[in-house]
């Protein structure tokens, strides 16, 4: 079951509908049984690997709670007090351990024993959503080590946290002190907040099917025709991938913000108009917020962050990034994909007195000015990203090679001539769709940057002005719920 699919727009309701006529105490038993349930849907055997996790995490978590865990500031190493300190550091690790050994078997064992020269002679297939609760787990894990909140001591709402069906997929990667609160609270419908959660799934599904799905097709023809294809072709390939997982993702981030919302829990933004960005740095704090905002206070502050000066800290972004990568995926693609995210913004940062003093020396002055060079940020910003997402896309390192080298040296005027936008696999109603789609998800962006939440903008419209947008959004998702792909790009990982 998927959020674009008929039996998820059969389930949700229902569920939502049982569990605000239950009894405060069997609310979350009842959603923690749904989400079970909806979890299986992918693969029963899943959900004991979920279980797992969830079983570990929650006794690792009492056990670090317990009085008398930790130890002052003055206790000597080898002090009587100083050992339940050395006791929840060990439960820590194990917990830590054991969390990560799941994902690197399930995740990353084939990868590693070929690349090293061994065949394993078997595929492990990787369970769907497992390297978001294992990170959500973890992060409750070091939370409660660091004393940055109490364990949960009710293992219902403890399951919930990591089983939760509208983040349970592809996140948003939740954090305990955030989230665990909200499970002990009684939730009543609203009216605001319900329409405020339908809408955002409404904007998520019309992102998805609408939008997603008609460049997934141009995609996919480019990518895997690739070494027929001239400069001009590749190049669009590249950049309608980069906007294609973007969709992608942001309306799966959507749908599950909105579906939480509906019921009443307050789930992460996941995105905030990344292409609006002026430096992939900029970027990627506006792009997956969960797992870049993970990475950062699990790993690059850890490490050291900025405050061991500026070599060291280009070092630790291009660790972050790089095992970023290899989060995103058990392949070389990935990690270079990674290493050159982290390398752009560390040639950013260090370029960046140099083009500030290239910019002062323009000829255009005042707001003109400014708004011509953040309108130049934006599209190097979105170019540099949609190269790199060309080792995300493809399949191996030398059919990414070969596209960049395509591109690079096929820009030509014949080329240029040659290519036929109708050619591209959509025809030219569905061309003129999805550019007349991009132009909607254009405006929306452009909305949501300016107000800060552009469901409010809408449901604050005239009723016929809001009935419209419902009325045209709705429209164009239903003539489009034959096109493209039905799974999202993120459950691979």
């Amino acid at each position: 079951m998927v959020f674009n699919s008929i039996s998820f727009v059969m389930f949700f309701p229902l569920i939502t509908l049982i569990y605000f006529l239950l009894p405060q105490k069997m609310r979350n038993i009842w959603l923690l049984a749904a989400s079970y349930w909806f979890y299986m849907c992918q693969g029963a055997g899943y959900a004991l690997l979920l279980f797992f996790s969830t079983l570990v995490t929650y006794l690792s978590g009492l056990l670090m709670g317990r009085r008398g865990q930790g130890a002052g500031k003055g206790d000597e190493a080898g002090s009587p007090s100083s050992r339940p300190a050395r006791r929840k550091k060990l439960i820590l690790l194990l917990s830590i351990i054991l969390n990560l050994g799941l994902l690197f078997y399930f995740k990353y064992f084939n990868f590693f024993m070929e690349s090293v020269g061994l065949d394993p002679g078997f595929r492990i297939l990787l369970p769907i959503g497992i390297s978001f609760y294992v990170f959500q787990a973890v992060s409750y894990s070091v939370d409660i080590y660091r004393e940055k909140m109490e364990p949960e001591r009710n293992f219902i709402n403890y399951a919930l946290f990591l089983a939760f069906f509208p983040q349970i997929m592809s996140g948003p990667i939740g954090r305990g002190p955030s989230l665990l609160p909200q499970y002990r609270l009684k939730f009543e419908p609203d009216y605001n907040r319900i329409r405020h959660g339908l809408f955002r799934m409404l904007w998520g599904y019309f992102i998805k099917l609408v939008v997603a799905s008609r460049l997934t097709i141009v995609v996919d023809l480019i990518f895997n025709n690739y070494d027929s294809c001239n400069g001009w072709q590749l190049l669009i390939g590249a950049l309608a991938f980069s906007l294609q997982i973007y969709c992608d993702f942001a309306s799966y981030s959507m749908l599950a913000v909105g579906a939480a919302e509906v019921i009443g829990i307050r789930l992460m933004e996941n995105f905030k108009q990344p292409f609006f960005s002026l430096s992939m740095a900029e970027l990627w704090r506006r792009w997956h917020i969960s797992l870049t905002s993970w990475f950062r206070d699990y790993l690059y502050i850890p490490l050291g962050g900025s405050r061991k000066g500026a070599f060291r800290k280009y070092i630790n972004i291009l660790i972050v990034f790089t095992l970023s990568g290899l989060w995103h995926g058990a392949a070389w693609t990935f990690i270079v994909w990674g290493f050159l995210s982290g390398l752009f913004q560390v040639i950013g940062e260090i370029t960046k007195p140099v083009r500030t003093a290239i910019a002062a020396k323009s000829p255009l002055k005042g707001p003109t000015a400014g708004r011509i060079h953040r309108i130049i940020q934006i599209i190097i910003t979105y170019l540099l990203f949609s190269f790199t997402t060309i080792f995300f896309k493809s399949e191996s390192l030398d059919q990414a090679w070969s596209i960049i080298k395509g591109i690079f040296t096929g820009l030509t005027y014949s080329a240029l001539r040659a290519t036929n936008p109708f050619q591209l696999g959509l025809g030219a109603l569905n061309l003129g769709l999805c550019l007349f789609s991009i132009l909607i998800l254009f405006m929306g962006d452009l909305l949501q940057e300016r107000t800060g939440d552009m469901a409010a903008a809408v449901l604050g419209l005239r009723g016929w002005k809001r009935w419209a947008i419902y009325y045209f959004l709705t429209t164009f998702i239903l003539l489009s719920a034959n096109i493209g792909a039905e799974t999202f790009i993120y459950f691979q990982f």
